[in-house]
């Protein structure tokens, strides 16, 4: 019965998460409140169909009302200031950091090591740990393009998601030695760019895990890690070069910098202001005229959008590929873990011996 009970109580947390009642669960599910009600407490046995269709329901992996998430995505769930705000991203960042955890296990992850920079203080210090990053990467002065694939590089394993326009920005949890983001990929390019930047900046400050992006705006860490996230994208020394290329034509070179560096407009403002560039009457100026079409065909250069939803990091879905390909992963794990960016149709034939298809066993089956 103490198994019934457990089982019970990890149901009623999974519904309260996702904001149901008794009787919505009841009315989905075809279970009848009295059954729900029973089942939480743990008098009821539930069989498995039952169960599948419960986490089904509360959108949840069947593995989740039996094992633990990584202690970071507990603590951020049951942080009143973070979790809650966004059921839906919420829910994706804890599958995800879930999914990656398993991948850690079964020694499917890729290597990464994770990069650590000092904390922040001052503006000075956001800008010389962006200078810092840029560094590691190889990418001193020029456009940061791909980032997805940066950030693993950085240890951060990031994936975009369409969770609709009310779904969030970005998330971000620590597991284990790594990072997981979770991006809202139904957000503009721009938005979606500057969002996994401030996440990107979480995890190399060491955070366990983050608020959303926008929601503590006066406070001061989110701050730094903001501006952190714009000289990320746009270091002054490529605003330099953008000034010595167009002179004093500062509307052609903003226009010129938000296409080669695949930054929002507003962020491309700021950023001309931030380092001086631009005084405050020019910068209102060009805030309120953003780029038309004959800018754009006047320059010659257009945007090309990023972290377009369903995105997985580039060595992480290669990783899960080969591991299918194995025999390790079935069809449904393995298309599970790639969100959608391949579906069962796509994957690739397996091995003609798939030897470790007998660690299956391993495996937690959705």
């Amino acid at each position: 019965m103490a198994e019934e009970v457990q089982l019970g109580a990890r149901i009623a947390e999974a519904r309260d998460l996702a904001g149901l009642t008794q009787e919505d669960v009841a009315d989905r599910t075809g279970l009848g409140r009295t059954v729900i009600a029973k089942i939480e407490r743990g008098t009821r046995k539930l069989g498995a169909t039952e169960l599948v269709s419960l986490a089904e329901t509360l959108d949840r992996p069947v593995d989740w009302f039996f094992t633990d998430s990584p202690p970071a995505v507990v603590s951020r769930r049951s942080d009143p200031s973070v979790g809650g705000r966004s059921k839906v991203l919420d829910t994706r960042v804890e599958r995800i950091a879930r999914d990656v955890d398993f991948l850690a296990r079964e020694e499917e992850l890729p290597q990464v090591t994770r990069l650590e920079l000092a904390s922040l203080s001052t503006t000075e210090d956001s800008e010389r740990a962006a200078a810092e990053l840029r560094k590691h990467l190889e990418v001193r002065d020029g456009p940061l393009t791909n980032l997805l694939a940066h950030a693993e590089q950085a240890g951060l394993f990031a994936f975009s998601l369409d969770l609709g326009r009310d779904g969030g920005d970005a998330a971000y949890v620590e597991v284990g030695d790594v990072g997981v983001a979770v991006v809202n990929g139904a957000l503009d390019p721009g938005r979606r760019r500057f969002n996994l930047a401030h996440e990107l900046g979480h995890h190399v400050f060491m955070d366990a895990y983050a608020p959303e992006v926008g929601l503590s705006p006066q406070d001061e860490r989110e701050k730094l890690i903001n501006a952190f996230a714009i000289h990320l994208l746009l270091p002054r020394s490529g605003v330099r070069t953008l000034i010595s290329e167009f002179g004093t034509n500062y509307r052609l070179a903003a226009v010129a910098a938000a296409a080669r560096y695949r930054v929002s407009w507003t962020a491309v403002c700021a950023q001309f202001r931030n380092i001086e560039v631009i005084d405050a009457g020019a910068h209102e100026n060009l805030v309120n005229e953003p780029p038309s079409q004959v800018d754009r065909v006047e320059l010659g250069e257009y945007w090309v959008p990023e972290l377009n939803p369903p995105a997985v990091p580039p060595q992480y879905g290669k990783k899960v590929l080969a591991a299918y390909r194995r025999g390790k992963l079935t069809a449904a794990r393995a298309t599970e873990l790639l969100w959608g960016t391949v579906d069962r149709v796509g994957l690739p034939p397996q091995d003609d011996i798939p030897l470790e298809a007998y660690r299956r066993a391993f495996e937690f089956e959705a």
